[in-house]
């Protein structure tokens, strides 16, 4: 009985190492995904800096990227 026992684990185990190395075979995001809608939102942040003071400017461009970084986070943790 203990062998039947020993091998049943045994091969659970096995099974259990299997599917947790066959579950994510690629990474959730490629790099080119991710950069493209990043610089499209830097463009229209520099864009809409036109005509307005230097301090102002600073403004948008730190609020674009803490709103960014927000809503980047959620794509992190998959």
């Amino acid at each position: 009985m203990t062998k039947v026992t020993a091998l049943f684990f045994t091969l659970l185990l096995c099974s259990m190492l299997v599917h947790a190395m066959s579950i994510r075979l690629e990474p959730a995001f490629h790099q080119e995904s991710l950069a493209k809608p990043h610089q499209q939102s830097v463009e229209a942040v520099d864009e809409s800096c036109e005509g307005v003071g230097e301090d102002e400017c600073l403004m948008r461009r730190t609020l674009a990227a803490h709103v960014d970084y927000i809503y980047t986070q959620k794509h992190n943790n998959p």
